[in-house]
């Protein structure tokens, strides 16, 4: 157990309530516990989950978001989407080891010397009743090659699929999708219905990724990036709708992306492939059945054994060698430039300290996009099993009724519904010419 001397809480106290208690408690010397730092902000919905985990990375014990009543925020009542990601990454941190009583998320005014003083001492007093936290594993010194991947040699599709594929050439569209090849499977645009003589299934093949990076292509009208530029390349110049002979998780993955201002929505369709038992087996998947259809149910609790987790979670994070090929290969990692990259609690261009503090950012920055399929963990040059910490975050907003992919509202981005409402949203795209409506 950490004693009271040596531990340290982070607070991060909104300006116009728990701000002024602390300043008050300070003025009339209260009693406080010894190890806090206290962070002003503006307010308590703006802070990140990524502050968060930093100041659990820098060493602190404890971390204290303070701030108004539920209801009473100034910021279009900011604090209950705050609400919903402590809450969801609290979740996170005992998938890890980390137990949620060292996250306090406190909505109450707190404005008053006496309540500030109250709600930091009880609040380290349960602090030393709990086990000392492992210390934060560095990253591996290691850098393994890249693994080539090893692909399945795929079947050839069968009837009703090569039918559905034609049925989209004959109305106007191109289909995305794999074709046999001395390679193996390879991603290939058809556009006539006698080259689906070479369509191949059955195959697990980020074609999420491809296509939205051809649609995104189309938007800008040049090829970005290095990956697949042939194939881009001849999808740029094709101006027919694309339609992608997809597995479930590469049609939520494109559908988040779509949701996420990538491209169009009504640029894409789908030509669904079921994924074999076999399959679903290998990939542990809790939502095999196509987005729409009736959900799967309920995944089983991870395991709740802390400190098991802790010693496991540390050891598999020691491995990690952050060659961020995990961010490169997950389909809905769309940004720009990386807020990973310029974190903004480190210096530009640094990254977090540690594979947990990177992990478990990331793993929030994607929570409620995260379609679970499993291309980060299959590109691991070092096989961790980067899922877990997904499957962690999915589960915790399902049981707030929220699943990605399924054209449902996130409950962590209220505030964003409320600029799409006030008419402030992100721009459209028509659906010809990927330019700026």
């Amino acid at each position: 157990m950490a004693s009271s001397t040596d531990k340290k809480i982070c607070v991060f106290a909104c300006r116009f309530c728990s701000l002024l208690g602390a300043e008050r408690a300070g003025r009339d010397r209260l009693p406080l516990p010894a190890g806090i730092r206290l962070m002003p902000v503006s307010c308590a919905g703006s802070v990140s989950a990524d502050a968060v985990i930093q100041a659990f990375v820098n060493g602190a014990s404890g971390v204290a978001v303070l701030g108004c009543h539920l209801g009473g925020c100034r910021h279009n009542d900011a604090n209950r989407d705050e609400h919903v990601r402590l809450e969801t990454l609290a979740d996170l941190l005992e998938a890890v080891g980390i137990d949620r009583r060292r996250l306090l998320i406190s909505w109450g005014t707190a404005h008053e010397a006496e309540q500030y003083a109250r709600t930091m001492n009880d609040f380290a007093a349960e602090l030393d009743t709990l086990p000392a936290m492992l210390p934060v594993a560095p990253a591996s010194e290691k850098r393994p090659e890249r693994p080539v991947p090893v692909l399945d040699e795929g079947v050839a599709a069968p009837a009703e699929l090569r039918g559905k594929a034609a049925e989209a050439i004959r109305s106007g569209k191109a289909v995305l999708a794999l074709s046999a090849s001395s390679r193996g499977p390879v991603p290939a645009l058809f556009r006539t219905e006698a080259e689906l003589e070479a369509l191949v299934c059955g195959v697990k093949y980020p074609l999420g990724k491809l296509a939205g990076r051809i649609l995104r292509d189309r938007r800008t009208g040049a090829v970005q990036g290095t990956d697949d530029l042939a194939l881009r390349a001849s999808a740029l110049a094709c101006e027919a709708p694309l339609a992608v002979l997809c597995r479930a998780c590469d049609a939520r993955a494109l559908k988040e992306q779509a949701a996420l201002n990538q491209f169009p929505a009504e640029e894409l369709c789908f030509i669904p492939e079921a994924c074999s038992p076999e399959q679903v087996a290998a990939c542990g998947c809790e939502r095999p059945e196509w987005p729409g259809d009736a959900p799967s149910e309920a995944a089983p609790a991870l395991p709740t054994d802390l400190a098991a987790n802790a010693a496991r979670w540390q050891k598999e994070f020691s491995r990690c060698v952050q060659c961020h090929w995990c961010r490169t290969a997950c389909p809905v990692c769309v940004c720009p430039t990386c807020a990973l990259d310029e974190c903004a609690v480190l210096p530009a261009g640094m990254m977090p300290p540690s594979p947990l503090g990177y992990h478990l950012a990331r793993a929030m920055h994607v929570a409620d996009v995260c379609v679970q399929c499993g291309a980060c963990q299959d590109v691991c040059p070092q096989g961790l099993p980067l899922l877990e910490l997904h499957r962690a975050v999915a589960r915790s907003l399902k049981a707030r009724g929220y699943a990605s992919g399924e054209g449902k509202a996130s409950p962590m981005r209220a505030q964003r519904r409320l600029g799409d409402a006030l008419g402030i949203a992100a721009p459209e795209w028509k659906s010809t010419g990927g330019k700026k409506a």
